[in-house]
């Protein structure tokens, strides 16, 4: 769409559809998790994944890719499941990790048939065995821009002018050298189980069991310094499926006494068939939770956020998460856009951003038409219309000029004045610009 690295953010912005543009800063060590979560995702092709620098993946596919109908099955489907996460690739497959990098980047055929790395290889840039800028430098200086030409100089000759690491990187696309592997190990959620001798409709026993069950998963929880946001209790029916019971939370939490009270309605509620044989709880979701050093003789720590989170997630799991919502800052000083609504097991930070001005107490949603009358054009307001009543103001503050985001495209540009009324309500009133037209957005309480 015409966006390249380089480009300003507000070019960026111009270019792209109104509404569609999330800026982040960029950190690498944020992309360095990604990338590292992204190859947990990829175990699901081969046991053995490593990440390879910043932007790839490395898998073994040795005895895996029959599963997928071939190399070229194997293939489309990392191609089709990394399109689902609204992501492009490039995949190749050889015999070895170098001749794979080599093809993906710089050649269009993606797979190298048994024993072919060298005709593979012959023909694409000394960059392509991923050495650094002052050795393919060095090289191009004595004509020698592909890896074909390099096959052609004696081995003994390459060390003592360009240094091992050339030789060595050749050697690993030949399937000359050793190339080891150091695959993710992906962490174990926190689970526990637990069996009964036989089946039970009892269902204080089976309450007792998940008390227990959570008491044991919060402490391995609170061993990693995490906290779970989302737990499943399965419970194992006799003759009948498995029934899982999704608990969220709002935030990170390790209080099993608060995940019992969330927990205990919907075991209520559940149905238990013949009966339970077996009860498992594992932590399916879990975050980090930031600890603070507390101070001996000072003002105590707030505690009133942890008894919003956990009514929260108290009214969440009565009325459903949809039915609670949250309102987040957003970045514009349109007050209609100001902020947005969203739900708190979806919760995310909103921006630090700050009103040039005051703002209401409440805002109308739409904003009421009515009259006003200023003195001048652009001056104080003197009378307004209001709830019926001509009204006469007696203190009037502004105006303060909000528009719209220019890369919106045609946008509103209003007036804003805080007026008071001989009978004491302020109100926070418009002018559009466009067409003189005046309306009321806000109340002061």
């Amino acid at each position: 769409m015409g966006v390249v690295p380089g480009l300003p953010v507000a070019q960026a912005r111009g270019v792209l559809p109104a509404g569609s543009v999330r800026i982040e800063t960029h950190t690498p060590e944020r992309d360095a998790v990604r990338l590292r979560a992204l190859a947990v995702w990829a175990r699901r092709f081969s046991p053995l994944v490593q990440t390879d620098g910043v932007d790839g993946l490395w898998l073994d596919i040795t005895g895996c890719a029959h599963l997928f109908g071939g190399e070229a099955g194997m293939r489309e489907a990392v191609e089709t499941g990394l399109a689902r996460l609204g992501m492009r690739c490039r995949v190749a497959i050889a015999d070895t990790h170098g001749c794979a990098w080599a093809v993906a980047r710089y050649r269009d055929d993606p797979i190298v048939p048994p024993g072919e790395q060298r005709a593979a290889i012959a023909p694409l840039p000394i960059a392509a065995l991923s050495v650094d800028e002052p050795t393919v430098a060095a090289l191009a200086e004595l004509a020698i821009d592909r890896v074909e030409h390099l096959l052609q100089i004696p081995r003994s000759v390459l060390p003592s002018r360009f240094g091992h690491e050339l030789l060595l990187a050749l050697d690993r696309a030949l399937g000359h050298a050793i190339e080891p592997l150091n695959p993710v190990r992906p962490v174990a959620p926190c689970r526990s189980e637990r069996a009964f001798d036989g089946y039970t409709t009892n269902v204080e026993a089976i309450g007792l069991a998940v008390r227990e069950l959570l008491g044991d998963v919060c402490a391995q929880l609170h061993g990693r310094g995490r906290g779970a946001r989302r737990l499943v209790v399965e419970l194992g029916r006799y003759e009948l499926a498995t029934l899982p019971t999704t608990i969220t939370t709002s935030v990170p939490t390790n209080d099993a006494k608060h995940l019992w009270v969330l927990a205990r309605p919907k075991l209520e509620r559940a149905h238990l068939g013949f009966g339970v044989e077996r009860v498992a709880i594992t932590a399916t979701r879990d975050a980090l939770i930031v600890q603070r050093q507390g101070e001996q003789w000072g003002e105590r720590e707030d505690t009133s956020k942890a008894g919003v989170a956990e009514l929260i997630d108290v009214l969440a799991g009565r009325l459903g998460p949809s039915s609670v919502r949250g309102a987040v800052l957003s970045e514009s000083h349109l007050p209609e856009r100001a902020f947005e609504w969203i739900t708190p097991m979806a919760k995310r930070q909103g921006v630090d951003i700050r009103p040039p001005g005051e703002r209401p107490t409440t805002l109308l949603d739409p904003p009421v038409p009515t009259t006003a009358l200023a003195l001048t054009p652009d001056g104080p307001v003197h009378r307004i219309h209001w709830r019926g009543e001509d009204r006469t103001v007696i203190a009037c503050a502004g105006p303060e000029r909000i528009g719209s985001e220019w890369w919106r495209g045609n946008g509103s540009t209003r007036d804003y004045f805080r007026v008071r009324c001989e009978d004491g309500c302020c109100l926070w009133v418009a002018r559009a610009r466009e067409n003189g037209r005046w309306y009321v957005h806000g109340v002061w309480a």
